[in-house]
């Protein structure tokens, strides 16, 4: 019986298994976990069986994550903003809690590569004189935007964030959600309207799916900088698409979102086992052995 799992479609490619069994060898658990293939008109009844069944704890992965939110009985605060939920945990009276570990999987892996200080603050190449304010560039309102911009608005406090996507309309969606419940450092704008804008961006985060479609965004070059630290969530065997893109146009600064995979995974883990494992050597194995 699988003890944990994660539900996604596609899944075939989810390195989570593999990054589970390293986690629980790290620690000395044994306890299986599998890949669950769902479509939209399964996926609840999936889960729920899976709980039923002895299922102790799930990761949800694109495209249910925002479905697993409506089906926990309880929620983390972080989940509770993002409405998103990416980690299940079975509790001892038998209803689910559900958790949303993205957001603080990026921060962890914002720090890891240093493009976070110890204040929680973007580091910066240029003069320290600067204004303080710190211009991110969220590209993207899906789940994975949702999933980190809790964190983003709480952790990285001196930032504006400013969101464009392909339809408006969720970017101001999205906007007006976080607008609502106190926080003022966050615009959107329409993707078109990228050429026109002046704002000098510190980070600019790619949260689509482009990579799959193979395609990138359609940001102006020009928002690139020698000093711009470009971050794609998607990750792949080599450079993603939009990672190629940003070196191209100067970017010195670039990473993609493996480290952010292992980071969450790592949160995900500590909530069913009480314990953190050490994610660095979990990265350098997956690189070391990728074949996406």
């Amino acid at each position: 019986m699988d003890s944990f799992a994660v539900f996604g479609n596609p899944i075939k490619h989810s390195k989570s298994a593999e990054i589970y069994a390293l986690f629980a060898h790290e620690i000395g658990i044994s306890k299986k976990y599998n890949l669950k293939l769902a479509v939209q008109d399964n996926f609840n009844y999936l889960l729920h069986n899976f709980f039923n069944l002895g299922g102790l704890g799930a990761n949800i992965t694109s495209p249910f994550k925002e479905n697993a939110y409506f089906l926990c009985n309880q929620l983390t605060e972080r989940a509770e903003k993002a409405r998103s939920v990416n980690t299940i945990k079975k509790l001892k009276n038998g209803t689910l809690l559900g958790d949303n570990t993205d957001g603080i999987g990026f921060i962890s892996d914002l720090k890891r590569i240093n493009w976070l200080d110890n204040n929680n603050q973007i580091t910066s190449h240029e003069h320290e004189d600067e204004e303080p304010i710190t211009n991110i560039l969220l590209i993207g309102a899906g789940g994975a935007a949702k999933g980190i911009l809790p964190i983003l608005l709480t952790t990285i406090t001196t930032c504006h964030i400013n969101i464009v996507n392909r339809t408006f309309s969720r970017a101001q969606e999205l906007t007006s959600y976080y607008q609502e419940i106190g926080y003022k450092n966050i615009s959107c704008l329409p993707l078109h309207k990228l050429r026109y804008d002046t704002n000098k961006y510190s980070l600019i985060i790619n949260a689509t799916t482009s990579n799959i479609h193979n395609t990138i965004p359609k940001i102006p070059y020009f928002l690139i900088t020698p000093d711009t630290k470009c971050y794609d969530l998607f990750y792949t065997k080599q450079d993603t698409l939009f990672i190629t893109w940003c070196k191209k146009n100067g970017s010195n600064y670039c990473s993609d979102g493996l480290g952010m995979l292992v980071g969450q995974a790592a949160h995900s883990f500590f909530l069913w086992h009480n314990t953190f494992p050490t994610i660095d050597p979990v990265i350098n194995h997956l690189r070391s052995v990728f074949y996406m």
